[in-house]
């Protein structure tokens, strides 16, 4: 894993850039995009569901994925339509997560009908952690 430099806070998600300023801790747990080291998330994002953290997947194509879920990852941009069809977690819909610096695609942002309920599901081949 190559060393990453302290990310540039000039064109982050302002929600992103408020969060990262606030923590003011040396050991920041920052989690980057693996292409460019943009910064997406924080390990403190992290969550389970459905007990887990990291999950195992195919998807109908026959590609295979380990995913970690968080709670949120500002750092991606999100593409196309919620979709129902083929989702890995029942009842929710599901989008594309890219790294809004890059375009890399990272993962799915997971979401209920209601939007109430979401979370982001990272392909974890695709992010990186300060270590």
């Amino acid at each position: 894993m190559s060393e990453i430099d302290e990310p540039s806070q000039s064109v982050l998600d302002p929600s992103l850039k408020s969060i990262l300023e606030a923590d003011s801790t040396d050991d920041k747990n920052y989690i980057y995009c693996s292409s460019c080291s943009h910064v997406i998330t924080t390990a403190a994002l992290k969550i389970e569901v459905n007990g887990r953290h990291s999950h195992f997947f195919t998807n109908p194509h026959g590609f295979e994925y380990q995913v970690g879920c968080f709670a949120n990852a500002l750092g991606c941009a999100l593409s196309g339509a919620p979709e129902a069809a083929d989702s890995w977690f029942m009842g929710y819909f599901w989008r594309l997560a890219a790294c809004e610096q890059c375009h890399i695609h990272l993962g799915w942002y997971f979401a209920r009908a209601s939007g109430e309920d979401f979370f982001y599901g990272l392909i974890l081949d695709h992010i990186q952690e300060d270590i």
